[in-house]
């Protein structure tokens, strides 16, 4: 590797040795060092202003956080508040739901228990029609055995052998 050597008045050569032994290096590998970071940021050290690094992200960070507050403000809290009237709705409804549910299920008992009772009312009164035939039957039964024990007092005929045979094959 060639040497090569550049002219610098001496008050930046001084600086240039103070700011090396600051970084615990050469100025000759410094100055290669600064040189690369020049290349590799982009930074121009001839349109350097005196502004601090630090104070520098103090405005970015200042500028981040009002960045981050205006989108709380414009978007997140809308959109929460947005949400939170939303699920307020949604519980609305599923108690409006709920209760609609319960009342149709109350009405439909309620249908059922008075249809269940008029049917009962209507079997009561099929069972007493039954039972009434059935009492007026046997009443006709008892005259046709009496109508035959006038007409043929010693049963010759067998009428009523066969008004037995008849009334038990209609049971």
């Amino acid at each position: 590797m060639k040497k090569k050597s550049i002219i610098i008045d001496e008050f930046h050569h001084k600086e240039l040795v103070k700011i090396s032994n600051v970084f615990g290096a050469k100025y000759g590998d410094f100055t290669k060092s600064m040189i690369l970071y020049f290349k590799k940021t982009g930074i121009n050290p001839l349109e350097t202003s005196n502004d601090n690094p630090a104070t520098m992200i103090k405005v970015l960070d200042k500028r981040i956080v009002s960045f981050l507050k205006v989108q709380e403000r414009d978007i997140l809290k809308p959109l929460r508040n947005e949400i939170f009237e939303y699920s307020n709705e949604q519980k609305k409804q599923y108690e409006n739901l709920s209760k609609w549910i319960q009342d149709a299920i109350i009405k439909v008992n309620h249908f059922d228990k008075e249809r269940t009772q008029k049917i009962n009312q209507e079997l009561k009164s099929v069972f007493q029609k039954i039972e009434h035939i059935e009492k007026k039957i046997e009443k006709q039964q008892e005259a046709f055995y009496t109508i035959c024990e006038l007409i043929d007092q010693k049963n010759k005929s067998g009428l009523k052998g066969k008004l037995n045979s008849i009334f038990n094959n209609a049971n």
